[in-house]
């Protein structure tokens, strides 16, 4: 991808990664049409996004690579933005705000690797059952 657009618009197919776990963190994203499931680094499914939702945000605000792949479920088309937009935006909002966001993209880290820890652990115990 060029790194000259700032914003670019992609058509991603049914079953086609957009991004996986511990990549750089250089574009978030926003779902014109379609949908994106969102996928821990061991394939717990965490949500499934639609129209309108922006993802991929989290690994940038919290500078650190991807804390998950994203996959389109279905024909999406997707902006790309890179981190160029959120950093001018981020720059140019009330510092409060930044704080808030830095702090909810931490929770949304940590619960995402919580629900994975218990899944394993479920799938654990269900194969020692079985």
């Amino acid at each position: 991808m060029a790194k000259k657009n700032v914003i670019e618009t992609k058509t991603f197919v049914e079953g086609e990664k957009i991004y996986s776990h511990n990549e750089l963190s250089d574009f978030i994203y926003l779902i014109e049409s379609g949908e994106v499931k969102i996928l821990s680094k061991n394939g717990l499914e965490l949500g499934l996004l639609g129209e309108g939702e922006i993802f991929g945000e989290v690994g940038h605000i919290i500078k650190s690579p991807r804390t998950v792949s994203a996959i389109a479920t279905k024909k999406s088309l997707i902006k790309i933005i890179h981190e160029r937009v959120l950093v001018q935006k981020m720059n140019n909002a009330d510092p409060l705000l930044c704080a808030i966001i830095r702090g909810l993209s931490l929770r949304i880290g940590d619960a995402n690797e919580l629900a994975e820890k218990y899944w394993i652990e479920r799938n654990i115990y269900k194969s020692i059952k079985e």
